[in-house]
Parts: C-alpha cells; sequence; structure tokens
C-alpha cells in the first residue's frame, strides 16, 4: 500500500510551503484543510458560518476559532476548501447568518 503523492504516510496533507498564499489564507480554519473526511468540505461543516456586513455581503468563518475572528479576511474560510479534523456534520442548511457592525 502506498501513499497518495500529497499525502504522508499517514494520510496526512502536507502543510503549504512558507509564504504561500495558501499558508497566508490557512489563519481562519481551525485545523489544517484536509485533515479530516475525504470528500468532505468546509461548506458540509457545521462549524462554518457565514456573516453578514452591512453592505449585504457575505464572509464565512470556522465557529470553532471565534476568539481570533476578525473584521478583515485573515480569518474567512473557503467553503470548498477540504474538511479539517475538526468537521462535524451540518445539521442544518447553511443560511443562518450572523450580523457585524
Amino acid at each position: 500500500m502506498s501513499a497518495e503523492p500529497d499525502r504522508d504516510l499517514f494520510g496526512v496533507a502536507p502543510p503549504p510551503a512558507a509564504g504561500s498564499k495558501a499558508a497566508l489564507a490557512a489563519k481562519g480554519y481551525a485545523r489544517r484543510p484536509g485533515s479530516g473526511p475525504a470528500g468532505e468540505t468546509c461548506g458540509s461543516c457545521i462549524h462554518a458560518k457565514g456573516i453578514k456586513i452591512r453592505s449585504g455581503r457575505v464572509f464565512y468563518k470556522c465557529e470553532i476559532i471565534k476568539h481570533r475572528w476578525t473584521s478583515g479576511p485573515g480569518t474567512d474560510i473557503r467553503l470548498k476548501s477540504p474538511a479539517c479534523e475538526m468537521w462535524e456534520p451540518e445539521e442544518k442548511p447553511l443560511t443562518e447568518t450572523h450580523k457585524v457592525g
């Protein structure tokens, strides 16, 4: 049995290269994207929350790290990102939003 090229011996994806866009963007996730169940995404996780701002735009954040949220893109997540190890199945559709500001 051989590991996939983008995974190590234990099936864990390697961290993004230092200084890459992916490394800088990964601050919004509770754990490394791709470390969770195969085939699942942040969009199917109960912890993904839509934050609606005054202009009507919605930004998605991980509720597990709510204490680290900023008002900028540094703590945003992409709903299409592979699930992390903290992934839990969504109990209701991702339509609930929280107003900020």
